[in-house]
């Protein structure tokens, strides 16, 4: 058997597309390459349009049997090849698009299941749902991602152990510390009264939050007599008229955004950029985008000008490396509980992540929540989670973003630190890193629905309540009410957190227990042997083929 695997980020553009609503599919193909592997010659390809059937044609002249496995989502997977075609995709809706928009055959999904015959998704509740549509026969297979023997080397190393009372990363990025912020609640109006400029958002400008609060230095002797503090300034128009714009913007982010059209939402972000800019000319206020006065530099003594040796000449210039991110150091201690997700991704639900923490742990130093953010664009969430932080102040416990790439051995030392791994989604199509988590011996806070019902147990889990609300295919331009999602508990999150953190610090043999569950779970779950076995049954049947 021929196998031809695409995926549309591949391994020279994944560093660059963290974020993009498809970038875990590389992930998924990666994993399920070392089993297809065992099964039969693999090659994987960038331009599915003019690659795939050449070798499909070369495969048949040597009498070899070939498919292609597109891990993508169906409406993006090609229905016209004459290699025979499965959709590998992950889905977390209550149904599949079965209509059609944009005159594409594709958006409805039961035009591309006909088209292949078959499909392949990443949990049983997704096989569920594509049965549903295109009725009890037609052969689909619910397959996790093999990724259990991928962490052999991190599970033995503290699968079976608690986790270190302390432990330090070495990461290069952005690290965000709420400790060190000097977050204030009244830093949200307080601070408009001198607004900055800025040219480079994508939307109306928002005033930056208030730097961290730096430690005061020790008085000197003899220091001069105290001055009175200046008067605070009035509250002029230009002061209104930034409090005003602060809560137009809050509104329009919060309340009207999400319910434009895609096109619409990028026009108004245009055109305030556009506006904000006049407005600042009108209000008198100075542009950065004007380039710095270069001063003339001073003259060089006169031993370091003849020892200095003659520039190269222009042609034999090296262009110099781009420079790396800088090296920081993290500590982490206490119980740690970690969670990685896209911050743009509204599925992740991180707000009612972060605000149950907060609030069960308002009063609890040693307890640390690490945000790892999948997302290049600091500028994109850094307002908003610095926003979010200040409204929740003030806490004790610890809120530690990580704007940042972690290499393979970061990531495993990640784990190693880490006490519990935190989902607090609407809704998952597979989720990767909680499965890499519970395969590694960490207990773990999440819901039981979608595709973690494959995996979730009270077992290894303090499990999250939730009920089903309305909402919108994602990819629907029309933004149509057609499916279902969940809504979670914001008090069982609560409890979660709670919970946890008693067993974390008063019962270890039950905190062990629990990891050792998630271990047998996912062993019995995505083990490289099992997930073959299951592929190898699925190639060895007749695919439907579409009526005529």
């Amino acid at each position: 058997m021929n196998f031809i695997l695409y995926s549309d980020i591949g391994e020279n553009t994944i560093n660059k597309s963290l974020g993009l609503p498809e970038y875990s599919y590389y992930f998924v193909l990666k994993a399920f390459r070392t089993v297809l592997q065992e099964l039969g010659t693999v090659t994987v390809v960038r331009q599915p349009e003019t690659e795939v059937d050449p070798l499909f044609d070369a495969c048949r002249e040597r009498g070899e049997e070939c498919i292609f496995l597109s891990f993508s989502p169906p409406n993006k997977t090609l229905i016209d090849l004459r290699c025979p075609t499965v959709s590998v995709f992950a889905w977390e809706y209550s149904n599949i698009p079965d209509e059609q928009w944009d005159e594409d055959v594709r958006s409805d999904w039961r035009n591309v299941f006909g088209r292949h015959g078959r499909a392949i998704t990443l949990s049983s509740y997704t096989a569920r749902i594509v049965r549903e549509a295109m009725g009890p026969t037609f052969p689909v297979l619910a397959v996790p991602a093999p990724l259990w023997e991928q962490f052999a080397a991190p599970r033995a190393r503290f699968g079976s152990s608690l986790p270190p009372a302390q432990s330090q990363l070495q990461v290069r990025g952005i690290v965000i510390d709420s400790h060190v912020l000097g977050l204030s609640a009244d830093g949200l109006i307080a601070h408009v009264t001198f607004p900055q400029a800025s040219d480079e958002l994508d939307e109306p400008d928002e005033a930056p939050l208030p730097p961290p609060v730096q430690p005061e230095p020790a008085p000197e002797p003899a220091a001069p007599p105290p001055q009175p503090e200046p008067a605070a300034p009035a509250k002029n128009l230009r002061y209104r008229l930034a409090v005003t714009k602060r809560h137009l913007l809050t509104w329009y982010r919060e309340a009207v955004r999400d319910l434009l059209p895609l096109w619409l939402a990028r026009a108004v972000a245009l055109g305030g950029r556009g506006g904000n800019t006049v407005a600042r000319a009108i209000m008198g206020y100075e542009s950065r985008a004007h380039a710095p006065v270069q001063q003339p530099l001073p003259p060089e003594p006169q031993a370091q000008q003849q020892a200095a040796p003659a520039a190269p000449p222009a042609a034999a210039t090296v262009a110099p490396e781009p420079p790396q991110e800088p090296a920081v150091g993290v500590n982490l201690e206490g119980v740690v509980y970690t969670s990685i997700l896209s911050p743009k991704d509204g599925r992740k639900n991180w707000f009612d992540m972060v605000t149950a923490f907060c609030w069960t742990f308002r009063d609890v130093e040693d307890a640390t929540l690490v945000l790892k953010m999948n997302e290049r664009d600091l500028s994109l969430y850094h307002n908003t989670l610095l926003t979010l932080l200040s409204q929740l102040a003030p806490f004790k416990c610890r809120v530690l973003t990580l704007h940042a790439y972690l290499d393979d051995a970061t990531y495993e030392e990640l784990i190693g630190a880490t006490s519990f791994y935190v989902n607090t989604s609407l809704c998952e199509g597979l989720c990767l890193p909680l499965m890499e988590f519970m395969s590694c011996g960490r207990p773990v806070i999440a819901p039981r629905h979608t595709a973690m019902e494959d995996y979730i147990d009270d077992g290894a889990a303090f499990i999250v309540k939730s009920s089903l609300e309305h909402n919108v295919w994602p990819h629907d331009p029309r933004d149509l009410f057609r499916t279902l999602r969940y809504r979670l508990d914001w008090e069982s999150i609560c409890n979660g957190y709670a919970e946890s953190y008693q067993i974390a610090k008063q019962h270890p043999e039950k905190y062990l227990a629990m990891g050792r569950h998630a271990i047998a779970r996912m062993q019995a779950y995505s083990a490289g042997a099992v997930v073959k076995e299951q592929l190898r049954d699925f190639f060895q049947q007749e695919a439907v083929e579409e009526p005529a």
